[in-house]
């Protein structure tokens, strides 16, 4: 057998075990609908300022990445503090937001924020949950208040501009 066709024929392999891992969409997909991203800017922000410094969520490393201003960039080489954050990096954490825990958020969602305490984003946020970056919101804080809202299908942007103002 040559070596290109033993490639060809690893890398055919390699496909095939990869699309055989995955499974199927479910029936009901996740409908964070209601969560809409042209809402999301303010509290990107506000998760910028409180989460996304660079040994935290700003962090290629964490599960939760966060980008924009005071982060890591989106676009290769451009430093922290080069600029607002971009839309396309708002949605790039809006996309890692709802990526979290898809199922838990769409009920949280539906449920217009009265399973906030089922997320864990909210949790350890709260200091309710062991966190590495201890308490970042107090609940009720400007913070809460903005990511609240955002999750019970709402907006408060006075709150979430406070909040990513605060030192």
């Amino acid at each position: 057998m040559t070596r290109a066709r033993t490639v060809a024929m690893l890398a055919w392999l390699a496909l095939g075990s990869l699309t055989s891992g995955c499974s199927t969409p479910a029936e009901g997909r996740v409908d964070s609908a209601s969560l809409d991203p042209a809402s999301f800017p303010p509290v990107s922000n506000m998760l910028l300022r409180r989460c996304g410094s660079l040994d935290c969520h700003g962090s290629q490393y964490r599960n939760l990445r966060l980008v924009g201003f005071g982060a890591s960039r989106l676009a290769p080489g451009e430093l922290p503090g080069g600029g607002p954050t971009t839309a396309d990096e708002h949605t790039y954490n809006y996309q890692g937001v709802i990526s979290l825990e898809p199922e838990k958020i769409a009920d949280v969602a539906a449920s217009k924020g009265a399973k906030l305490s089922e997320l864990t984003l909210v949790r350890k946020a709260r200091g309710e949950e062991a966190h590495k970056g201890d308490q970042r919101i107090t609940a009720g804080d400007d913070a809460d208040k903005c990511l609240v809202a955002w999750l019970s299908g709402a907006r408060n942007d006075a709150a979430c501009d406070a909040a990513a103002k605060a030192p």
